[in-house]
């Protein structure tokens, strides 16, 4: 039979529907009996569904959100509550709130927060299974677990582990994705594993979209000009780019007079410069790239490469270590960790790592470490960093009679450092080493009074250098087993992120060279700024109405407060033609004054925002029959934000400069600043030579805020699922339809609002098993070519098939 690695109809309900976790309360159980909202997807499941990527597979889960940005590159969020603050940079787009862990150990960006995917060094053969977990769980876990974990877990080796194994598939768009696995066990005591992988995909174009292409959108005013023609928003060739200008704002709409630069001799404003540059800057150094070295492969969308290496200790029947390390080098074109007219920038990864787990008897130790170093935006100065990450767990579990007791420390200390990347000191956003401390303490209690009844209760205290408190997360769970087809759960947890590098010690000066004003942007991170906290209630129920069914429902209510944001926090205005101004009065000539913004100071802060998400999820298994089984999962939700105030950095820049001039103070201060002037000329004290470039004009820390309660974010679709069917009509062909859909969405970015449109993604797999150890396998996406962009600005998404191998022996 063999339908997804099992053989008969009951392997198949034990494979299926009585699978083991870990990941839920850190020792294996029966899923059914997990105490909290739990999937795992098989290895054997992962490989039959033709998935090309572990982002991919996961969109078999019950309420995890996936889209594709470009080939093979993906957003990828548990529950949602994504993009907040909206109207903001793309960065705050990122999936900041949710764990991803190989084996346990964490792989994590602290520097922006999120997940890099292309980065993680294993693929499909170095793994066994992936668990998800929904719900905040920093009480088991750590910080960043606040929407759930993710856990990859790579294979044991033992007799029974083919010698060699691997997966091998070509596909459309030049996609070409391959992993090979040597594992063997060399004794009851030692066994050892090497794994190597590879893929490279290309994008359906090699243009890339410039935004933010108009002054004014409802009336046709197009921004930029193109070899003599207005332009606005598009897709344009990195040559197109290199000649997009940008239009004058003060003449005609159809004018193709461009924008002057006085801070570069009088030269055009171009959008990207032709050809990069090095040199001064308003008295800083400064290096500007050209779009070669910012695109230098535009029709690439991914490529990366890795080897692994696993040594497996079993000295005895109660102790086991394990070993593995390895190396990973990816490079990808994905959405921007910036703010550049493009939502597209290049990211390059070169990392190792190193981990040791160690169980001997109830205790339990865990210490890995990864290096090296990480370009978050290629071709731009300051992006460029040196990563180091150490993190030590050691916990013990102590079994009594109706308790488990679960005390554990742990320790992480990570650092990021741009100081080798960047010409002088102020160029980098951090500007050397910068570090995050994090000491934690643990205690779980599993407290099973009857057979029926299960409480649970974790808390876990971290003490951070920056900011310099202690946060504490927790985890109620009571969990009610009526037989042994009926289980309840009642859940209450809290979790929070860790700090971030780029909010706690942001230090870059942006000298604005391709925009008209401000001159100058200052970002300034804060160390003592509150960390994103999130409390949940959960109620789950899971039921075998028969041995072959097995359905999963969780309701969920989520409160998320101190969001933050780089933000302007002050902006000052200076008139740019005081000389003109001067000489009017001295002649009589008609001048309009030019008053500019010439700097804007970005301060990381927390907002008053507050978000609050109703979802529920159901999950459905269902073996048929041996032939036949099926899957299906859908997922609700609706976010509302109350003290929402819905500004872009540009919105609240235009407001400190409306407050600005109502400091009449400073404004008549200005103007008797040049009456001065045009009476000293005037009576031969001073020349009008003397006159400087620019006088202050006024200044402002303040505006109105009017804030909104109940404001509906529809970043996060309101409904989302997936379903499968696994069908096989003799013993070699396995047939495999299955769909991935998702509800309109509607994303607010600070360049503006796009409407994503709902989408029905059909899949068929259609395998052949040659032998034993050998099977074919095509795979058809995206078959209703339902190519509409799932993620904001980024590539459409066309069909594509693929055709590939897996074997083992």
């Amino acid at each position: 039979m063999d339908i997804v690695g099992a053989s008969t109809v009951e392997e198949l309900y034990e494979l299926l529907l009585n699978k083991d976790v870990t990941s839920a309360s850190k020792s294996e159980e029966s899923l059914f009996d997990s105490p909290l909202s739990t999937t795992v997807l098989s290895h054997d499941q992962i490989i039959a569904s033709g998935a090309t990527c572990f982002e991919e597979a996961l969109r078999m889960v019950p309420g995890v959100i996936v889209r594709e940005k470009s080939n093979g590159n993906f957003d990828v969020h548990v529950r949602g509550n994504d993009n907040l603050p909206s109207k903001n940079m793309l960065l705050y787009s990122e999936n900041s709130q949710t764990l991803v862990m190989i084996n346990g150990r964490t792989v994590f960006n602290y520097s922006h927060g999120g997940t890099l995917w292309e980065s993680l060094p294993v693929s499909f053969e170095d793994v066994d299974r992936i668990e998800v977990v929904r719900g905040p769980s920093s009480a088991l876990y750590g910080p960043n677990a606040v929407s759930g974990v993710i856990n990859i877990i790579t294979v044991d080796i033992n007799k029974e582990t083919p010698l060699v194994s691997g997966n091998l598939k070509a596909g459309s768009m030049n996609s070409y994705i391959g992993d090979i696995a040597f594992r063997k066990q060399i004794n009851d005591v030692l066994a050892f594993g090497i794994t190597t992988n590879y893929e490279t995909r290309d994008r359906e174009t090699d243009k890339i979209l410039v935004y933010n292409g108009y002054y004014d959108e409802a009336n046709d005013v197009k921004k930029y000009i193109l070899d003599g023609k207005r332009v606005g928003t598009g897709l344009y060739s990195t040559e197109e780019i290199k000649r997009l200008q940008l239009a004058n704002p003060q003449n005609d709409p159809n004018s193709v007079e461009p924008y002057l630069n006085p801070r570069n001799n009088m030269e055009p404003f171009m959008i990207f410069p032709e050809v990069g540059q090095t040199g001064q800057l308003n008295g800083y150094d400064i290096t500007i790239y050209g779009i070669d070295d910012i695109f230098p492969h535009p029709e690439r969308s991914k490529e990366r490469y890795a080897v692994n290496g696993y040594v497996e200790l079993t000295p005895n029947s109660t102790t086991n270590i394990n070993i593995s390390g390895g190396y990973q080098h990816s490079d990808v074109l994905t959405s921007t960790m910036g703010d550049m007219p493009t939502p597209y920038s290049g990211k390059v990864a070169e990392t190792g790592y190193i981990d040791l787990r160690a169980n001997i008897k109830d205790f339990n130790f865990q210490a890995n470490y990864n290096g090296g170093d990480i370009d978050f935006m290629t071709g731009n100065e300051g992006f460029e960093l040196d990563l180091r990450q150490f993190n030590a767990t050691a916990e013990y579990n102590l079994k009594l009679d109706k308790i488990a007791i679960r005390p554990g420390l742990n320790y992480q200390n990570i650092s990021y450092d741009d100081s080798p990347y960047i010409s002088t000191l102020g160029r980098g956003y951090l500007n050397g080493k910068k570090v995050i401390d994090i000491m934690a303490g643990s205690l779980r209690l599993d407290y099973k009074p009857t057979d029926k009844l299960r409480l649970i209760a974790a808390l876990r205290t971290e003490k951070y250098n920056h900011p310099d408190k202690f946060y504490t997360s927790w985890q109620f769970v009571g969990s009610y087993k009526i037989n042994e087809n009926n289980i309840f759960r009642l859940v209450y947890s809290r979790a929070n992120q860790s700090s971030f590098l780029v909010n706690a010690h942001s230090n870059y000066t942006w000298n604005l060279i391709n925009r008209p004003y401000p001159r100058v942007m200052q970002f300034s991170g804060n160390k003592e700024y509150d960390l994103m906290t999130t409390d949940m209630f959960e109620l789950g129920y899971r039921v075998r109405p028969a041995k072959n069914i097995l359905i999963d429902f969780e309701a969920y209510y989520n409160v998320s407060n101190d969001f933050g944001a780089l933000m302007p926090d002050y902006a000052d205005l200076y008139i740019k033609n005081p000389a003109q101004i001067v000489q009017q009065l001295l002649t009589a000539q008609t001048v309009t004054p030019v008053v500019l913004p010439d700097s804007v100071h970005m301060q990381y802060n927390n907002l008053k925002l507050k978000s609050k998400q109703l979802g529920a999820s159901v999950n459905v298994d269902w073996v048929i029959n041996e032939k036949l089984m099926a899957n299906a999962h859908f997922s609700v939700q609706q976010t509302k934000l109350d003290n929402y105030l819905g500004l872009s950095r540009d919105n609240t820049i235009e407001m400190l400069i409306g407050d600005a001039q109502t400091h009449t103070d400073e404004t008549n201060a200005a103007d008797t600043q040049i009456g001065t002037w045009a009476y000293l000329i005037a009576n031969g004290l001073m020349s009008i030579d003397d006159i400087p470039a620019q006088l202050y004009y006024a200044g402002s820390n303040n505006f109105e805020k009017n804030y909104k309660n109940d404001y509906e974010h529809k970043s996060t679709p309101s409904y989302y699922g997936g379903f499968s069917l696994t069908y096989r009509p003799i013993e070699k062909l396995e047939i495999m339809p299955s769909s991935y859909f998702y509800g309109e969405q509607t994303f607010e970015n600070q360049y503006g609002t796009v409407k994503i449109d709902s989408k029905f993604i059909f899949n068929t797999t259609v395998a052949y098993k040659a032998t034993d150890k050998l099977t074919f396998r095509v795979t058809g996406k995206n078959l209703f070519n339902q190519d509409s962009q799932e993620y904001a600005f980024m590539d459409k998404v066309p069909t594509m098939v693929f055709a590939g191998v897996n074997f083992k022996f």
